[in-house]
């Protein structure tokens, strides 16, 4: 928020005349939803390899880190330290996550960092039988890249395959000792501290192996199918429960809208004649195997979400997907099929209240069961301040329904800022706010462990300018000016440099009656920090030129101005005009004797143009 030289009276809200529509209502009650904020929102996916990326990483507040390299972690081979590429002919190439997890301990000791159990039962073993991509088209990428070529496949001249690949030359079996072996080797041969290590992924989309690792298992998954990539999840499980039963297993890592319901293709699991969705199928067995060993099979229900939707007042929507019951999300497809063939009238998504549903009915309502997103990314068209508002409203929702982790798969430039913005200003508790049009405009609300003081970040994703007004119930905050933090008009290009050089726009916003009016600007996000005594700032440029006094009043304001009033209108915070008066002075008294206690919004037309503030009614 600017601060214009005529807000040396310390107005707190900015209304056009073109604009003179009902400000948005926000009510914020500090002593609803209060849930503990995962620190771990505040992540992202990929390996730090640099000293630049370690400083960037700190200075923007980032918590979590996914290094497990997603389809290329499942046929990781840590002994030989060797990855199979799925997308590029299932070449073998050198992975290290040895070196990967002792830099990253060296140099970010305060993160969480995830890795993966391999569950496939195959990895990479050789690089010596891949395929000669450099010989055959100068390593261009192309259709058959995704085709099985390592192991002596071949195409002819025209692209169409001659052979492919033998998996027994560069694969080898991978029980599940092996893949938890690792876990040991940091511990006892690299010494590393492994509470940071906490959170390991259940390897990744293995619903979709019939299509990313078809040289393994069949793709087309059968109830056989489903039932033996269950018996590999419950193998691993069991065998990492033996060495740290405290590790958090995150799965099944689903890989999308479409798989979240479906699985592999168009198939579903079906028991007992009972057709079921990926998600709920996978929930449920891991339920039977916790009741039938007594070993606990999920800690973190992780997801993968890719939506699809092109334009970008869908893209500034999607966060809705995970939680809200009233979102008709434009690319519902696979929760078309959920309850098994194909329902039109299935277009609201809530996946995550979905599973919250299918958990407490297998596992019980007493679960720990958390939800984490492993990987998301809208469109790649998407410009950076519409990436920015998805992901801040991404966390904002997260944060209030007390998700684990959130890591987008694409880290754009604006996720900088955002990172930054939430790390630094979001306390530890959510707290419940409520806006009168969500879909615009949503407040999140945090408080610290004392309660005394909260922050709200704005997400205004409408490319109008927004009117708020929102109240704080149950905590009282002295009057004044406190600081206001805003991102907007984010460049094509990365503006995030450290906690001290960055987009941030600083300004004031005044509380009066506990009561914030503010003019939030299209396309943005703004960060404001209520504290008692602690975050506002002086305010003697108020009180050297009261624009309302006295304030709070019961019978008469007075109105002043530098310039001609020529009017005053009156409204309360529902938008209803109260009172309206004329004058032509620069001082004017207004008689609210006769109006219920409560904030109002005060319009003060002049010859400057018009300016508002906030008016607190109340008896002597």
């Amino acid at each position: 928020m600017k601060h214009e030289l005529f807000t040396s009276l310390l107005m707190a809200l900015a209304i056009s005349s073109q604009a003179q529509q009902a400000p948005i209502s926000i009510t914020i009650d500090s002593e609803s939803d209060n849930i503990a904020i995962s620190p771990y929102m505040y992540g992202r996916n990929g390996a730090p390899s640099s000293t630049s990326e370690y400083s960037l990483i700190k200075e923007a507040g980032i918590r979590f880190e996914r290094m497990n390299d997603g389809n290329n972690c499942t046929k990781y081979n840590w002994r030989k330290k060797l990855t199979c590429h799925p997308d590029w002919y299932n070449n073998v190439y050198d992975c290290d996550w040895d070196k990967r997890a002792s830099d990253f301990q060296a140099n970010l000791p305060n993160l969480k960092g995830m890795f993966a159990f391999q569950l496939l039962g195959k990895v990479a073993k050789s690089k010596d039988y891949n395929f000669n991509d450099w010989g055959y088209n100068r390593s261009q990428w192309w259709s058959g890249c995704s085709k099985k070529m390592c192991g002596g496949g071949s195409f002819d001249e025209n692209g169409n395959v001659v052979q492919l690949g033998d998996t027994s030359l560069f694969l080898q079996d991978w029980p599940a000792d092996s893949t938890v072996g690792i876990y040991n080797h940091w511990k006892n041969d690299l010494n590393l501290d492994m509470s940071q290590f906490e959170y390991w992924n259940m390897d990744n989309e293995m619903e979709i192996w019939g299509g990313t690792h078809s040289d393994v298992i069949t793709d087309v998954y059968t109830n056989e199918t489903y039932e033996e990539i269950m018996q590999k999840y419950f193998a691993v499980a069991k065998a990492i429960r033996k060495i740290n039963p405290n590790v958090k297993l995150c799965g099944p890592a689903a890989a999308s809208e479409w798989t979240w319901y479906n699985g592999c293709g168009n198939t579903q699991p079906t028991v007992d004649g009972k057709t079921y969705s990926w998600l709920e199928y996978f929930i449920m067995r891991c339920a039977q195997e916790e009741k039938a060993t007594g070993v606990r099979m999920i800690d973190v229900l992780d997801i993968h979400n890719y939506p699809e939707v092109s334009t970008e007042a869908q893209m500034l929507q999607t966060h809705r997907m995970f939680y809200d019951k009233n979102y008709n999300y434009p690319g519902a497809n696979g929760v078309k099929k959920i309850n098994g063939g194909w329902d039109n009238t299935q277009t609201k998504e809530y996946i995550f209240e979905r599973c919250k549903d299918w958990i407490i009915e297998y596992f019980g309502s007493d679960n720990g069961i958390t939800f984490g997103v492993g990987e998301y990314n809208i469109k790649n068209t998407a410009t950076q301040m519409t990436q920015a508002l998805s992901y801040a409203s991404c966390i904002g929702e997260g944060s209030r329904h007390g998700m684990e982790y959130f890591t987008p798969w694409t880290w754009y430039d604006s996720m900088w800022e955002v990172v930054h913005l939430f790390s630094s200003c979001a306390k530890e508790i959510n707290v419940g706010a409520v806006s009168s049009d969500e879909k615009n405009v949503s407040a999140y609300t945090s408080k610290n462990s004392k309660g005394d003081s909260i922050t709200v970040i704005f997400v205004n994703r409408s490319n109008k300018v927004q009117n708020a007004l929102t109240q704080v119930l149950h905590t009282k905050f002295q009057d004044g000016v406190y600081t206001t933090y805003t991102l907007q008009n984010l460049p094509e290009t990365k503006t995030f440099n450290s906690h001290t050089s960055n987009a941030l726009e600083t300004g004031t916003i005044e509380l009066t009656g506990n009561t914030l009016g503010m003019s939030l600007p299209a396309y943005s996000i703004t960060a404001v920090i209520l504290g008692n005594g602690e975050t506002s700032v002086n305010n003697t440029l108020a009180k050297e030129k009261p624009i309302l006094y006295p304030n709070p009043a019961s019978q008469v304001v007075n109105v002043s101005s530098d310039f001609i009033i020529n009017n005053i209108e009156l409204y309360n915070t529902v938008g209803t005009l109260c009172k309206s008066i004329s004058c032509n002075a620069r001082q004017a008294k207004l008689t609210i004797s006769d109006l219920p206690n409560g904030i109002y919004v005060v319009m003060i037309h002049t010859t400057d143009g018009i300016q508002s503030s906030l008016l607190n009614v109340r008896a002597d």
